[in-house]
Parts: C-alpha cells; structure tokens; sequence
C-alpha cells in the first residue's frame, strides 16, 4: 500500500505528508529503492529544509497525498547516488 501511493505521488508530482518516527514530514518523493538488506526506503525533498532526506518505509504512517502543485525536480549530485 505505501509503495502504491508513494509510486503515485512520484508519477502525478504530488507532495506527500506522513509521520516519520513521531514528527510530521511534508515531502516531495523522487524514487523508491530496496536497501543491501532488502527493506524498502524513500529518497525525496522535505518542504520545510528543501533537504533531500532517505526515510526507511517501515517507520512512516499515516500517508495523504497533498493537492497537486508542481514540484521542480532538483537532484543532488552525489557519488553515492551514482
């Protein structure tokens, strides 16, 4: 179910909104990825830092897609990420 409307979010360019170990995050997603040992996690930019932020999906709850505004992709630039 979380991998649905996160795929969702990505595909539309919607924000999410969840909790994430008790605090509220408001994110934009950017992709979804299995970790070495095979638990999934969120890579997107937080709405209030405009930090990119990795949020393990077995500690986020309470998903809402946010109304439809555009989101500018901005990718860092990383030799972890490549």
């Amino acid at each position: 179910m979380k991998s649905e409307i996160f795929s969702q979010a990505i595909k539309e360019g919607r924000s999410v909104r969840f909790y994430y170990q008790l605090r509220e995050v408001i994110l934009d997603p950017y992709f979804i990825f299995t970790e070495e040992d095979g638990t999934k996690a969120l890579y997107g930019r937080t709405y209030s830092t405009s930090r990119f932020n990795k949020f393990d999906f077995e500690r986020i709850v309470n998903i809402r897609l946010l109304p439809l505004r555009e989101i500018k992709p901005i990718m860092p630039v990383s030799p972890l990420l490549n």
